[in-house]
């Protein structure tokens, strides 16, 4: 097996060959499965048909591997709390792993669910005489390997720091610790994907697994909160108070340990975390191994699901299509592109868990100020601007509407006779307008009326008319290739940086807003700029060349 090509992973996968082996798996098919899977991810995706074949060729390599530096950047945010020395290391420590596994389980959800599930390479592979234990090993080792590669870019910086600041113990037990996380979170969530497919098959299991994704991404973000709120300020410090419900929350597990080792803080509750920081990865990695031949029995069921959904064309995408959009073409388009959204399973295992968020982040901030003050002053403030973090699913979502599962069906868009592809933009934009922002936002817009009262519909409207020219703007600047053009694996690039890019852009809109506001009869003035502004965006971004006789596209 041994090849001077070999991958250093492999390598290193070789030192544990024993204990893979007693799992039940064959290590050297699955170590030829993997070196299979790594040169695939090496592969360059060519740009299929597309109007860009003139245009200089894409770098070679793991694209992946290309973004990690990103990560790395990411991972400066954490330094301030591990050299911040105040003793408290059930505090600063707890932050950092509130933070850490945050970022590693969103990522796990929307980039890495698609390795747990991928079923492509079960009709090549399971045809030959290889068992369902060695092909499982292998899926979870590669999503593992990515995770790893993912939280040292995150974590390389921090480390530096902790050995540094507080030494070569506290170094080791973090470098553990990341090992432990990083297990837990990979077979926690193969193991929620496991009860699932158990009990639901067909379209039903599609659904419920963008459904525990929203659920996760949602319960992440709200964790987060009640790590903060373990603690008490008392006499000017932070002062942490045990409860059992904080046996439900792993960032504090991985604090206990510097709580105890370094800050002399032992106590039952103390070692109770501690204990739960190990035994709980381990059993569940033993448990996942147990079930691994069930798994990918179960994952047969992804393999059918796709059969029953057939070609179905909604009454309201028909309907919204002809209110929203004037030519056949862009109608047809519209229709398309809100089918694509709504059936393609790796389009929505990127993108709801951004939907889940949306929906929930504002809500986060309300729950940290309700701490400092009563209902009736809350409803008083200006916390209704908290309604624009949601227009961050504006730029998360337009980054992906040039991604598509099935990128290679572009060319039919190339083959039919479109005069240019205006309509096609236009069209993805405005389902993605529709039938997806628009519900998150309306549901939203419901719950701050409740909330705030009636005095905010003004300023929702706003933000609706804000949120309505922001959709044409992003997709001029963020998207770039054509709707459903590339192809997922190119999705690892550096585009996270236009969701940071859009927080300032975001907090000039919410000056501009409190401006208007503050001046006499200035929101309806604002109002009437934003509609002038709507217009102007929907039209002159995306002329459409007149063309000698009306044509029409199927679809």
């Amino acid at each position: 097996m041994e090849e001077s090509s070999d991958f250093r992973t492999l390598k290193i996968l070789d030192r544990f060959r024993p204990l893979i082996a007693r799992t039940g798996a064959d290590y050297d098919v699955l170590r030829l499965i993997l070196r299979v899977k790594f040169q695939m991810d090496q592969r360059r995706v060519p740009t299929i048909l597309s109007n860009n074949s003139g245009k200089k060729e894409r770098k070679e390599g793991n694209q992946f591997l290309r973004s990690l530096w990103l990560y790395g950047l990411m991972g400066l945010l954490m330094v301030p709390f591990i050299v911040w020395d105040t003793g408290h290391f059930m505090l600063q420590m707890g932050l950092v792993f509130g933070i850490l596994m945050f970022m590693i389980m969103t990522s796990m959800i929307s980039d890495f669910s698609s390795v747990l599930l991928d079923i492509r390479d079960r009709n090549i592979i399971m045809t030959k005489p290889v068992n369902g234990r060695t092909v499982g090993m292998a899926r979870a080792i590669h999503a593992g390997v990515y995770l790893l590669l993912l939280t040292g870019s995150l974590t390389g910086i921090p480390l530096i720091a902790a050995l540094v600041t507080h030494g070569i113990g506290f170094f080791l037990i973090f470098l553990v610790e990341l090992i432990l996380i990083n297990m837990l979170i990979l077979v926690t969530t193969s193991l929620i994907y496991l009860f699932m497919m158990k009990f639901l098959d067909g379209e039903k299991l599609k659904d419920m697994i963008n459904m525990v994704q929203i659920l996760l991404s949602v319960g992440i973000a709200i964790g987060y909160q009640l790590v903060i709120r373990s603690f008490s300020i008392i006499d000017f410090g932070m002062v942490f108070t045990p409860a059992w419900w904080q046996l439900l929350l792993p960032p504090l597990w991985y604090a206990a340990a510097y709580e105890w080792l370094f800050a002399g803080g032992g106590n039952v509750w103390i070692y109770t975390f501690t204990a739960l920081a190990v035994l709980v990865p381990v059993v569940s990695l033993i448990v996942y191994v147990k079930l691994m031949l069930a798994f990918e029995l179960y994952l047969e069921k992804m393999a059918h699901s796709g059969q029953s959904s057939g070609r179905r064309r909604g009454r309201w995408d028909r309907l919204i299509s002809k209110v929203v959009s004037r030519s056949r073409e862009e109608q047809a388009c519209f229709r398309l592109s809100a089918s694509m959204m709504r059936s393609e399973r790796e389009f929505k295992l990127k993108v709801y868990p951004s939907l889940g968020l949306s929906f929930v982040l504002p809500y986060v901030f309300w729950f940290t100020e309700l701490q400092s003050s009563t209902w009736a002053e809350f409803r008083q403030s200006s916390f209704v601007y908290t309604f624009y973090i949601v227009l961050m699913l504006v730029v998360t979502v337009v980054v992906m509407l040039k991604f598509s599962g099935q990128y290679k069906a572009f060319w039919t868009f190339r083959a039919a006779p479109m005069a240019n592809d205006s309509a096609l933009y236009k069209g993805a934009l405005k389902a993605f307008l529709c039938n997806m922002f628009l519900p998150i936002f309306l549901a939203n817009a419901v719950l701050f009326t409740w909330t705030f009262g009636l005095r905010i519909l003004p300023d929702i409207a706003i933000i609706m008319l804000t949120a309505t020219a922001l959709v044409p703007l992003a997709g001029k600047l963020l998207l770039r290739k054509p709707p459903f053009s590339q192809s997922f694996s190119m999705a690892q690039q550096s585009d996270g940086w236009y969701v940071f890019a859009a927080l300032p852009v975001l907090a000039m809109l919410w000056g501009v807003h409190v401006f208007f506001r503050s001046v006499s009869g200035g929101v309806w003035i604002y109002g009437a700029l934003l509609i002038v502004a709507n217009v102007l965006l929907w039209t002159l971004l995306y002329r459409e060349k007149k063309t000698a006789k009306n044509r029409s596209v199927v679809v």
